[in-house]
């Protein structure tokens, strides 16, 4: 008896187990958007095909789920009603922070005609998928998915139109094809390793960088003989080394550099960039000269570089928040946070200009240093380069 009761309980678990896999996953997002995904029976056959179903209200604009983590470099779909109320539906890929291209391979998609459409006020388009096609592969073990939508502005009865309007709602999710269906509550490898590039990369220049171009502009006149020190370490050792850091967790993420792609281009920008900013600073300082009567060409350009590179990487911040899909409370944040130091920058530099006008006025001379070196600290300069 025991035997029996022992065989049936096997029966059932593997029942299950094998059948887990022919279970839909449906999740809701926003705007009344659904997609459903039922998975093939063996979802290690790359020529399995997948079922996706999206549903939304009829007066929706479009809607569209991606393969990927990001809406960029990920295989799209998009979907519309037309003006007879059938589904239209093309595959697409985003290369830029544009209007995703339509593919060449629109044959491997195929619309379920029959139970697509605008349908009892909803708008439903159900097709087939191959798990793995030219370019895109859905991953048996877990899959990052993308999706967005438009719900006033309503594309054309053209399949490759680009008359598109941006998208008004966004978000990603993480989807494991068995029972369990859609994942939020754990991170994948790629969530965690993009969120220690985003915060990694954001300490370095939000915060660093920054704060190492403060400590040189306004604080030569506070303290003299440690400000130099102080900027220089801080680029060195502090600087330098996180952002190496930041970049290996981006590529232990999977990342892989597309020129096509604004941020991974921008990125590769900032870095050589900055170890141009790097070498500039040594030559200000190897070719300083205590009796100059005029600030040379290579001083002038490490102070400006040194500023168009922080602004050029508060882009690179931004274009990697849209990448990966941020909320818009961590964007109302970030330009918050950017216009705090750019109003800070610019008050304390107009302040310093202030003083050292009304100085020149009063007494013919100014104590105050809003640029170059003083010349207290030439023997500390000297002294610092030399033991280094």
């Amino acid at each position: 008896m025991k035997n029996r009761i022992f065989t049936l309980v096997l029966i059932i678990v593997l029942f299950l187990q094998g059948g887990a896999y022919g279970q839909f996953s449906s999740q809701c997002v926003d705007h009344g958007f659904c997609f459903k995904i039922t998975p093939p029976e063996s979802v290690n056959d790359p020529a399995s095909l997948y079922t996706f179903e999206l549903e939304a209200p009829a007066s929706i604009g479009w809607v569209a789920v991606g393969i990927g983590p990001s809406m960029i470099g990920s295989y799209i779909v998009m979907a519309w009603p037309s003006t007879n109320g059938s589904a239209i539906i093309t595959q697409r890929i985003a290369e830029r922070y544009t209007v995703p291209s339509v593919t060449s391979q629109q044959s491997d998609l195929t619309l379920d005609t029959a139970s697509s459409g605008v349908k009892n006020g909803k708008f439903i388009a159900r097709f087939t998928r191959a798990a793995s096609v030219a370019g895109s592969t859905i991953e048996s073990s877990g899959q990052d998915l993308v999706w967005a939508l438009q719900t006033n502005e309503r594309p054309p009865d053209d399949a490759s139109t680009r008359d598109i309007f941006i998208h008004n709602a966004k978000g990603r999710y993480n989807f494991v094809p068995s029972a369990v269906g859609f994942s939020t509550a754990t991170l994948s490898k790629y969530d965690k390793y993009i969120m220690i590039h985003g915060i990694v990369m954001f300490a370095v220049w939000g915060l660093i960088v920054p704060g190492a171009v403060f400590i040189a502009r306004f604080t030569r006149n506070i303290i003299p003989q440690k400000w130099f020190k102080l900027h220089w370490g801080i680029q060195q050792f502090l600087a330098t080394p996180l952002t190496l850091v930041g970049l290996i967790s981006a590529f232990a993420a999977g990342v892989r550099f597309h020129a096509a792609n604004t941020h991974h281009f921008l990125g590769v920008v900032v870095f050589i960039g900055f170890i141009s900013q790097i070498s500039l600073g040594w030559i200000h300082h190897k070719l300083y000269d205590p009796a100059r009567k005029y600030f040379p060409w290579w001083t002038k350009l490490h102070w400006w570089w040194g500023r168009a590179l922080i602004l050029v990487a508060f882009i690179q911040i931004l274009l990697g928040l849209q990448q990966y899909n941020a909320s818009q409370g961590i964007f109302v944040g970030y330009y918050i946070y950017v216009l705090f130091i750019l109003s800070a920058y610019a008050g304390l530099s107009y302040h310093l200009y202030r003083k050292r006008k009304r100085d020149l006025e009063a007494f013919a001379k100014s104590d105050v240093v809003y640029t170059g070196i003083r010349q207290d600290d030439i023997e500390q300069q000297s002294l610092l380069i030399t033991s280094t």
